[in-house]
């Protein structure tokens, strides 16, 4: 029993180190935690828009279409700038790593390329927003939980 136990935290070291993802420790989580939060009321303020989309979008990774999309596309950008998740359309890898999902491969790369050719401001941050959370959805779907 005791040769299985080790064998098991063996394992979840070697996971976590080739997750190359090294956790904050409580006190930084929770002002990280606090700083999304700020983020997210501001955000809010910018730009009404019905809870019902946000977590529309945290579960399934759409917007709904209607007439308050781009408000809700704004939000979304809005969110990862003021959060520091993004800054002029590049991804903060350690934060999206820590905080929305393990990126592996090419998959911040391929996301900042998203809407590159959008001039609208609201709708490129959303295209690289969508383009994380997709991914991040996906990622989930296709992990098996224990």
């Amino acid at each position: 029993m005791f040769r299985s136990l080790y064998l098991i935290g063996i394992l979840s070291l070697i996971w976590v180190a080739a997750q190359d993802i090294v956790p904050d420790d409580p006190e930084v989580q929770m002002q990280m935690h606090a700083m999304f939060y700020t983020a997210r009321v501001a955000c809010a303020d910018e730009n009404m828009i019905p809870y019902a989309n946000v977590l529309q979008f945290n579960n399934t990774g759409d917007l709904p279409d209607d007439k308050d999309k781009v408000t809700s596309m704004c939000y979304f950008h809005c969110f990862f700038e003021k959060s520091g998740l993004m800054t002029d359309y590049k991804l903060n890898t350690d934060l999206v790593r820590k905080y929305v999902w393990p990126a592996t491969g090419d998959s911040v790369e391929a996301c900042e390329a998203e809407g590159k050719d959008e001039t609208n401001a609201c709708m490129r941050g959303y295209a690289i927003v969508k383009c994380v959370f997709t991914r991040a959805l996906t990622d989930a779907r296709n992990k098996p939980t224990v």
